[in-house]
């Protein structure tokens, strides 16, 4: 099995916080400022960085990392990351191109194409 990365862990999280306030259904909360976790590499870290759901929003949309003032990801981590995306991506284009061929009446897509 894989062993996930810090940054990934405390990504992880952050998203099942951003779900708990989406949960509550109200608006205004999405102006009021939630703590995340900093996502960086660093195994010892357990700062938290105040942000509003639209700004972390924002920075989820650009596929940035939630990180404290001075904190960093490595290059690898960026790289996975953004191979992730990618692979996410091509996955909903997939299945946008399936559902495209179903409303033409045409055949399904082999894994070739």
């Amino acid at each position: 099995m894989e062993r996930r990365s810090r940054s990934a862990e405390r990504a992880e999280v952050n998203r099942n916080v951003r779900k708990a306030v989406k949960r509550f259904d109200r608006p205004e909360l999405g102006n009021e400022s939630w703590d995340f976790l900093c996502e960086c590499d660093a195994d010892e870290c357990k700062d938290w960085v105040t942000l509003t759901l639209e700004k972390y929003e924002v920075l989820r949309q650009a596929d940035e990392p939630i990180l404290a003032v001075g904190h960093g990801i490595s290059r690898s981590e960026l790289a996975r990351r953004k191979a992730k995306k990618l692979a996410d991506d091509a996955k909903a284009l997939r299945a946008q191109a399936e559902i495209q061929t179903k409303r033409a009446g045409g055949r399904k897509l082999s894994d070739d194409e």
